[in-house]
């Protein structure tokens, strides 16, 4: 069965628009260019381009519909901004395997605890599905008044719109599990009353650069541009998929040019054998690499264990099997 391959594009959101504030250019301009760089550095790794990728901006209607119905299910308030009741929804936590406590605690560190009181929050946990927008940012007519959506639902209503009330496989980074996947889950089995939202949800590692995780605010981020002066396209996803997708690890050169060593090795023995070929029938992988090669994919995606069998096959003279590794 074919797979349907939705991937959203947020360009109605704080760091966005904190952004766009800080460098003095419009939202939607931001966004644009943000968007076209980013396909353009997958489509150079040999990315599988999505089925859908549809923009905040233009879900609107959707995701403002998902926030009514929350509220006319009794899942939400208004106050000062339209919130959803995380009182409401029996194991919130549950994803992210958090207590209470820890879970305030994350809000806190990430200064996304909010206020409390009459015309607020009733619970620190509780989160907006719709707010008012400042002055700068971009707003939308609603019964809740005019306003923007909050990042949660954005992502429920795009899902559910494109891929229907539950889904097979829900990705991100082991950083959303909370809060955004938890609320996530929370209003989208609110919403429909079936459970699972998403039947599998599959969180990667956080990527460290001199000493500390990858973020644009810290600004120690390595772009897809700057790693191709120094290796070609099938060297960077090599050097990716050496990792496991679900832990953390560390960005080295070193180990990106270990890589291109290995990408050039493996093209001149291709090449050796595919010149000095008979042109007798062709031959067929050897089953055993082939074996260990599609255990290690069927085994929660072990890319590294997979690489580490693509590089026998070379060891070994295997062009049979290293063709068909690569496709």
């Amino acid at each position: 069965q074919r797979v349907k391959y939705v991937q959203n594009i947020t360009d109605v959101d704080d760091p966005l628009f904190e952004r766009a504030r800080r460098d003095g250019v419009d939202w939607r301009e931001l966004a644009g260019r943000e968007t076209q760089v980013h396909i353009r550095d997958m489509k150079v790794l040999g990315w599988r381009q999505p089925d859908v990728m549809p923009r905040v901006s233009d879900e609107i209607k959707q995701i403002l519909a998902a926030a009514s119905k929350l509220h006319s299910l009794g899942f939400a308030y208004r106050t000062n901004a339209l919130y959803f009741d995380v009182s409401k929804y029996r194991g919130y936590g549950r994803l992210s395997h958090l207590t209470r406590r820890s879970m305030l605690r994350k809000l806190r560190h990430e200064d996304l605890l909010g206020v409390v009181g009459p015309e607020a929050k009733q619970d620190p946990l509780d989160f907006a599905l719709w707010r008012s927008s400042r002055p700068d940012e971009p707003a939308w007519p609603s019964k809740f008044g005019d306003g923007r959506p909050g990042w949660h639902i954005e992502c429920t209503a795009m899902a559910m719109h494109y891929l229907g009330e539950q889904i097979d496989i829900h990705g991100g980074g082991r950083d959303l599990q909370f809060s955004h996947h938890e609320s996530e889950r929370a209003q989208s089995e609110s919403l429909t009353g079936k459970k699972p939202f998403a039947r599998a949800w599959v969180h990667t590692g956080l990527v460290r650069y001199e000493g500390h995780k990858m973020s644009k605010s810290r600004g120690n981020l390595v772009k897809v541009s700057q790693a191709l002066q120094r290796a070609p396209a099938a060297a960077v996803r090599l050097y990716l998929v050496s990792h496991r997708y679900g832990r953390d690890w560390t960005f080295e050169w070193k180990g990106l040019t270990r890589s291109a060593r290995f990408i050039e090795r493996m093209r001149k023995f291709l090449a050796d054998d595919a010149r000095f070929a008979h042109d007798g029938p062709r031959l067929e992988p050897g089953r055993r690499l082939m074996a260990e090669f599609n255990a290690a994919l069927a085994d929660d995606l072990d890319t590294p264990r997979a690489v580490r069998v693509l590089r026998a096959a070379v060891r070994e003279g295997d062009a049979p099997a290293v063709r068909a590794m690569q496709e």
